[in-house]
């Protein structure tokens, strides 16, 4: 069992929630428009920030996740008034509060210090790596599977992973035979990702699989 096979009304660590909304504000996203993105409370997103509360629900913990994982990956100045963003970068330098890259995928891990992951050894891979390992979850599976990191693709931001997808599907889609629909898995392996990391992608993009097909 995981944390998302557990009730809505579940009370979780915030530590998470409060790193996540705080590494929006360094970005420079203002915490109403997090609220309103996430459909949450504004008052008890600010509580959470500022880390007077120690656990939330895992409802409010899914939508803040949720709305990370989405706006992480944006510009917030193509949103929101630059005056704004500013302030609310000014607001988290001033508190000392940490970037996403300060936490890597120790995020949601109460005694992990920032920095202490260091950023993935293979060339040009985004993600984070313990001090020890030097590689990242997805390039440590890729190596103990296949023995080898050579010809992994390198880890591409949400956008330029979905142009990759359109141009795959409108030059040379793989189909499974029997049921003529997108061999997922073949997709994701030509992509050098798995089909839950690419399968997220599209839910944050808010992408059908199939509708994107039809429009490659």
């Amino acid at each position: 069992m995981t944390v998302d096979d557990l009730p809505d009304n579940y009370l979780v660590n915030a530590v998470g929630s409060t790193r996540r909304l705080r590494a929006l504000s360094v970005a420079g996203w203002p915490m109403q428009q997090v609220a309103d993105q996430a459909g949450a409370d504004w008052t008890g997103l600010k509580e959470l920030r500022r880390g007077e509360r120690t656990t939330v629900l895992l409802r409010t913990a899914r939508l803040i996740r949720d709305v990370y994982l989405e706006l992480i990956q944006r510009d917030p100045y193509e949103h929101c008034r630059p005056a704004v963003v500013t302030s609310s970068r000014n607001q988290a330098a001033t508190n000392g509060w940490h970037p996403a890259a300060a936490w890597a995928d120790a995020i949601d891990d109460p005694e992990a210090k920032p920095w202490q992951m260091v950023r993935c050894s293979y060339p040009t891979c985004i993600h984070g790596a313990k001090d020890e390992r030097l590689l990242c979850d997805t390039h440590l599976q890729r190596l103990s599977k296949r023995g080898t990191l050579e010809g992994m693709r390198a880890v591409r931001n949400g956008k330029v992973l979905i142009e990759d997808i359109q141009f795959i599907l409108a030059t040379d889609p793989p189909i499974n035979p029997e049921t003529e629909e997108i061999d997922r898995d073949r997709l994701a392996e030509r992509l050098g990702i798995t089909w839950h990391a690419l399968e997220q992608a599209l839910i944050r993009a808010k992408i059908n699989l199939g509708k994107l097909r039809e429009s490659a």
